[in-house]
């Protein structure tokens, strides 16, 4: 027996695995710098929400195209609507008129190749990856919100400005990142929303992005993940910090595998939160306050537990 070997056979005896201790050290590392936070950050009624809604998603249904006739993605950032949804806009593109609503102007993520790059520069940039993705996805119409990134306001006169944009557009099917998703940007588009857009007779499609959902719909795109990753390899400003390709792949075999559609679970899937427009609104008010910060949510689960989920969507 080696030396190495007889240090690791006298551990082993003391009950020290090396191996063990240092995959711990790694991952409690991650946990003081990314899992602690959030979950100091994340309030009790966010947990008995996100346990509610495992409770209805044990079978997800499967959506089946055309979800809609006219479909809206309400998109953060140029690319949420790529790395979230775009196998189902992809999916549309021959079935659906498809409008894109980008929130903000993208000056706060991702970076340039040139050195000489500037946020400016960075808005131009991402608005032609932007533009890219509406052509890929035959897009009927494109607007730009232009706000700052960070910095979504959840006014009255905001949401007086997206209601007028999409009451024009009268969609039957709006596409946005879920309500908790993780990022600031996300949560406030979601309150915007909801302050503006309550009253709209459509279906929701909450779609995942920097948080986990969990789904009660699943839409296989299958036939679209090559096309998908291509969409989201357009946004090369953003690929140079986060490799969404490979996470938007792994996550799609992830939800098929799970979703069983395909036999030996195979085939690629997007996993989303589908909910009446009204019901999907009046969960993110009580969840959040105006300024789009969690908020205690009393009488929250009676009501959403009572409601169909999915009596509005095919």
């Amino acid at each position: 027996m080696g030396f190495a070997s007889s240090i690791k056979a006298l551990l082993h005896r003391n009950g020290v695995y090396p191996r063990c201790w240092l995959t711990g050290l790694i991952s409690y590392s991650r946990y003081l710098g990314y899992i602690r936070p959030q979950l100091r950050q994340t309030t009790e009624e966010e947990f008995r929400v996100r346990r509610q809604l495992i409770a209805r998603a044990w079978e997800p249904r499967q959506l089946i195209a055309p979800v809609g006739k006219r479909i809206l993605a309400l998109c953060p950032h140029p690319d949420d609507e790529s790395i979230g949804a775009g196998g189902l806009l992809l999916a549309h593109r021959d079935l659906a008129e498809i409008h894109l609503v980008c929130l903000c102007d993208g000056a706060g993520g991702g970076s340039l190749e040139s050195a000489d790059s500037n946020p400016a520069a960075l808005v131009k940039a991402r608005r032609a990856e932007f533009h890219k993705t509406a052509v890929a996805s035959q897009a009927a119409s494109v607007q730009h919100l232009d706000y700052p990134d960070g910095d979504i306001p959840c006014s009255a006169a905001a949401a007086k400005r997206l209601r007028l944009i999409v009451h024009d557009l009268r969609p039957d099917v709006v596409l946005l990142p879920w309500f908790p998703g993780g990022h600031v940007d996300h949560r406030h588009a979601n309150v915007l929303y909801a302050r503006a857009c309550a009253e709209l007779e459509a279906t929701v499609l909450g779609y995942e992005i920097w948080s986990l959902l969990e789904p009660n719909a699943v839409f296989d795109i299958t036939g679209h993940i090559a096309d998908k990753l291509s969409l989201i390899q357009n946004c090369t400003s953003q690929l140079r910090t986060v490799v969404y390709v490979r996470y938007a792949s792994g996550l799609a075999n992830v939800r098929a595998y799970q979703a069983a559609l395909h036999p030996l679970r195979s085939g690629a899937a997007e996993a989303f939160l589908a909910l009446p427009n009204r019901e999907y609104c009046d969960l993110v008010c009580e969840l959040f306050d105006a300024r789009g910060e969690l908020r205690h949510a009393a009488g929250l689960l009676p009501r959403l537990a009572s409601s169909d989920a999915l009596q509005t969507v095919k």
